[in-house]
């Protein structure tokens, strides 16, 4: 008998301890998921979920504030989400706040991240669809991963031939880093730059001397007044020759005819010729004069008087 209360007052222990585990166990799911306490849910839309599964937390600013209650297809490229969320934190969220999809730490569970908003006095109401943002999928991540190292390869490779062409080839940018010689001549060029530089430095620097001549040029009235007075006569200059020049187009005075007449030009080559014969005969008939018997005392008086005059030049010139 005593064996039998004993065993029973066990086994009431037992059932009271377990009831007690159970409730305490309901106690903490319900309030984790919100069954006892003041609620108000909230939707969201999204074309992927990302894992997000009905009981995962929804959190404010890193806090939890209630939980997945489910997800549904409204089409084949949208699910919608079904938040429940504690009563007390609905002022806390603007009408135009959104929601995204994060994870738990690096890996743990998925999460909808609810961000407050702050554009709008409104605070959200009951069953509303607040805004989402796509959560960049591991898919997505593993595409731009993808697609970088495709890039980076592609650019080591273009590296790769530009080195080559640089180290092999015969084009400027490959002389300028491995033929000396042209270094040399880039050396040389740059040389006659700096001197042209200095040139220039040292012409401004003339020009801004108050003293010098370019400066007087270009600011004393006298010079200035000058070169407009030189100018003006180039410009005078310039007329007439315009005049002269359309005096000899209009052909009509014996110059134009000199330039243009054809028949004149040969007339005049002509009597040119004969001049020529002409005096070359009266040289000839000087000389054959010369040695005549009747005119030869007379050349000879003539010489002398050249010589005696030619003396007295002299004479003079040493005078002075």
């Amino acid at each position: 008998m005593k064996k039998k209360a004993d065993y029973i007052w066990k086994l009431g222990m037992f059932v009271i301890i377990g009831l007690a585990a159970f409730l305490v166990a309901v106690y903490f799911i319900g309030k984790s998921q919100n069954l006892f306490g003041s609620t108000f849910h909230l939707q969201a839309q999204f074309k992927n979920v990302s894992g997000l599964k009905t009981g995962n937390n929804v959190e404010l600013s890193g806090i939890n504030i209630g939980t997945i209650k489910d997800i549904a297809f409204v089409s084949d490229s949208a699910v919608v989400v079904n938040m429940v969320i504690r009563s007390e934190i609905q002022h806390y969220i603007k009408a135009d706040a959104f929601a995204s999809i994060g994870t738990d730490g690096l890996m743990g569970d998925k999460v909808l991240t609810i961000s407050p908003g702050s554009n709008s006095d409104q605070i959200v109401k009951d069953h509303a669809m607040i805004r989402s943002n796509e959560a960049v999928g591991l898919e997505d991540l593993m595409a731009g991963l993808k697609k970088s190292v495709d890039n980076a390869e592609v650019i080591t490779k273009q590296l790769s031939e530009f080195s080559f062409k640089i180290n092999n080839g015969k084009g400027v940018l490959s002389k300028v880093l491995t033929d000396e010689h042209f270094a040399d001549n880039i050396d040389q060029t740059l040389l006659n730059l700096k001197t042209t530089s200095d040139g220039f430095v040292l012409f401004s620097k003339n020009m801004n001397d108050k003293n010098g001549t370019i400066s007087k040029l270009m600011t004393d009235p006298y010079y200035a007044n000058s070169i407009k007075k030189m100018l003006s006569g180039f410009e005078t200059s310039a007329s007439d020759i315009n005049v002269f020049t359309a005096k000899l187009n209009q052909g009509k005075g014996i110059l134009p005819k000199l330039i243009s007449d054809e028949k004149l030009a040969n007339s005049f080559d002509s009597t040119m010729t004969n001049l020529q014969s002409g005096s070359k005969k009266l040289l000839e008939i000087e000389e054959a004069a010369k040695h005549n018997f009747l005119l030869k005392g007379f050349f000879k008086k003539q010489k002398k008087a050249e010589a005696k005059q030619k003396k007295k030049l002299e004479q003079s010139d040493k005078v002075k």
